[in-house]
């Protein structure tokens, strides 16, 4: 725990120095916003970014160890050097703020979080391959037709660069994995500190999306210690939207909008590389490129476009290294003749998996495409049954809320209320998303955010539009929420709590629990020894060993290019 507390600190002030840095630096291209509109959160997960976008690039031509982290500080010991007036202004409000009601509050989130994030068990998809993949970064880089070994490994999320960047295993006995804990920790203080601000407010649409943010970390508490993709992604996502909304329907005037929607606009492209799912929150970005259209900023424009593609291209990159295919698991996109590449009719295999499992009929009879062909009559009620009691209501209020967004545009139109284009691509790219979660995999968990987001703002726009009485929103805004996510939130307090007990003993109070390790067996391939788990059944794809699957036969069909692990992987 205090090993966890101590690296949340280096990676925030890593993250500061990168953070200013880069926005010194790009506000010669582009407006950037100002410190008070993005605040200390806006420029952390602008440093979050920078390191994310350095680590691919850096992976794509060597590993992820001792030479990158050394090369990264230097870089970033020039850059605090450089503006350290500006950090040293940011680092005096933190210790001011530091004993106010808000510090007492982020103290209370930093040690919950630490606490989570140093015990307990690991995310499924962490021991089926999130730990494998970061030590492989660790090791090799990007391995070419690494989704060959293992088809998961194709994924590829840019949040796994990240978290191989901050284990440090290369100067520790052991590796941390406490990204995820810190996201929580940023986004959770951002969303507290915002609710507690005492500042009149005409609107409190944005303080339903801060509530969001507390009820998925009260959701995602008990897994803080994986490196798991769905986390980042969501926290990132959640992070954007509220941002947005926030400024949308609280800012004085229009001044600021280029620069906050130009730099959230490319927060969502980048968000896209951390995971595919999550590709419609780009419909965000038709708002600064209308604003920037408008003002015949033709040089804003392409410096937003340039500096949006430099951050996605090392995702694409890696991409193709890793699959041989532009976004993997998509066959409609295919470019690329590479001797690595996975073969179409695995890739088939893999894409109608994960739809049949987001649809919960792994259990129903029929092999994978002829249920992937149940039209939506068969599969919803499948579906709905597998749903937990909690889980149902979320999904009603999706309903409620998109009918509360339909009666929101009666109002206006029939206030002739001003039409804002900000407020409508906030809920047009929420109803995208859901859209495009239901229709491909409806993991609950894949699209949370947007699934809390509906609701929460929806109602709370609808009831501002109808009552205007500062007094009833209050309390309307107490009530939507607990109608809204009263439920859910006390089913995962109650698991939050068990969990708490469960591991109170648990001697992680300085060391954080390492990642897991299991059985393996060494398997030939070409002469060289690669590793698989030896109980395939418990899905524990060790970290120690490396590169290692958990599937055998994916390792059967799979061969290595050359003579060695480091010119890569093909199937056979």
């Amino acid at each position: 725990m205090v090993i966890v507390i101590l690296s949340y600190i280096y990676i925030f002030m890593i993250c500061l120095f990168a953070g200013v840095t880069v926005r010194e630096a790009l506000s010669k291209f582009i407006p950037v916003p100002k410190t008070e509109k993005i605040g200390i959160t806006g420029i952390i997960v602008s440093g979050l970014v920078a390191l994310t976008v350095y680590a691919e690039f850096f992976s794509i031509f060597y590993k992820i160890g001792a030479i990158c982290h050394i090369i990264m500080l230097m870089i970033l010991s020039l850059g605090a050097y450089k503006y350290r007036r500006q950090i040293g202004k940011i680092l005096i409000s933190i210790r001011k703020r530091f004993y106010s009601k808000e510090g007492f509050v982020c103290l209370i989130i930093v040690l919950l979080s630490a606490y989570f994030a140093s015990r307990g068990q690991f995310h499924k998809d962490t021991q089926i391959y999130h730990a494998q993949a970061i030590r492989i970064l660790e090791e090799y880089g990007v391995l070419k037709g690494l989704g060959n070994f293992q088809l998961h490994f194709a994924y590829n999320s840019s949040y796994l660069p990240l978290c191989a960047l901050f284990t440090l295993s290369f100067v520790l006995p052991f590796a941390l994995h406490t990204m995820t804990g810190f996201f929580m920790t940023l986004f959770t203080c951002y969303a507290g500190c915002g609710l507690m601000k005492k500042t009149s407010k005409d609107s409190h649409i944005g303080d339903m999306a801060r509530l969001s943010i507390i009820i998925y970390s009260i959701t995602s508490l008990e897994y803080l210690q994986s490196p798991a993709t769905d986390y980042g992604t969501m926290y990132m996502v959640l992070y954007i939207m509220c941002a947005w909304i926030t400024h949308s329907v609280e800012k004085a005037d229009d001044s600021d909008d280029i620069s906050v929607y130009g730099y959230l606009s490319v927060l969502s492209i980048f968000t896209v590389s951390m995971k595919l799912s999550a590709a419609a929150i780009v419909v965000l970005a038709v708002v600064p490129f209308i604003l920037l259209v408008k003002k015949k900023a033709t040089k804003e424009i392409w410096s937003y476009i340039t500096i949006g593609f430099f951050a996605f291209l090392p995702y694409l990159i890696r991409n193709v290294i890793i699959s041989g295919w532009l976004f993997y698991p998509v066959e409609a996109i295919d470019f690329f003749k590479v001797i690595w590449k996975i073969p179409a009719e695995y890739m088939r295999h893999d894409s109608a998996q994960i739809k049949v499992w987001g649809r919960c009929l792994q259990d129903e009879p029929g092999d994978m495409f002829e249920k992937l062909s149940y039209g939506l009559s068969t599969w919803v009620p499948i579906w709905w049954d597998r749903q937990q009691f909690f889980e149902k209501l979320l999904i009603l209020f999706q309903v409620v809320g998109a009918g509360a967004v339909f009666i929101n545009l009666i109002v206006v139109l029939l206030k002739k209320k001003k039409f804002r284009a900000d407020v409508s691509i906030f809920y047009i790219t929420v109803l995208i998303n859901i859209a495009m979660w239901f229709f491909t995999a409806p993991f609950i968990r894949y699209g949370l955010a947007f699934l809390m987001l509906l609701p929460l703002c929806a109602c709370m726009n609808l009831a501002e539009n109808i009552f205007r009485g500062k007094a009833f929103l209050r309390f309307g805004f107490a009530l939507i929420a607990i109608i809204c996510f009263g439920n859910w939130t006390v089913h995962y307090l109650k698991v939050d709590a068990a969990r708490f007990t469960d591991h109170l003993k648990d001697n992680y109070y300085v060391v954080p629990i390492p990642f897991e390790d299991d059985d393996t067996d060494e398997v030939e391939m070409n002469g060289v020894i690669v590793y698989n788990s030896a109980h395939e059944d418990d899905g524990v794809n060790s970290y120690y060993h490396c590169p290692s699957s958990c599937y055998m036969d994916m390792i059967n069909r799979t061969e290595l290019i050359g003579e060695t692990i480091e010119e890569g992987f093909k199937a056979k």
